[in-house]
């Protein structure tokens, strides 16, 4: 992978991660039960905030891949698979920069027959 490639990829994953990480500063998740008297604006609520939390885990969830990516940029090991060694694609890449698997070992990982690290 060519160092103007890395770049763009790592400056990708940086501008990625500074969203995610405001979005997530800027939930909130608070309810304050003196506001809504009512209980069914009560219950949406609680939906609402159910909702966002779900999200922000999955938001989490996607900056620990990113800052992942980023350790694999700075230790020459970024575009390889992690379970079979062999380059991710760079199409998957572009799509996915922080794509930890090759397609074949994601589809063993997404059915269960490969365990994530």
């Amino acid at each position: 992978m060519s160092e103007l490639n890395l770049k763009e990829i790592k400056d990708r994953l940086i501008a990625e991660r500074e969203n995610l990480l405001k979005k997530l500063k800027d939930n909130d998740l608070s309810i304050d039960d003196a506001e809504t008297p009512d209980p069914v604006d009560l219950a949406v609520r609680n939906y609402s905030k159910n909702v966002m939390l779900a999200v922000s885990e999955n938001d989490s969830r996607q900056i620990i891949l990113i800052n992942e990516a980023l350790a694999r940029i700075e230790d020459e090991e970024y575009g390889t698979c992690q379970n079979c060694e062999k380059e991710i694609n760079l199409k998957r890449l572009d799509a996915i920069p922080w794509a930890r698997y090759c397609l074949n070992c994601q589809e063993l990982v997404e059915k269960g027959l490969l365990e994530e690290d």
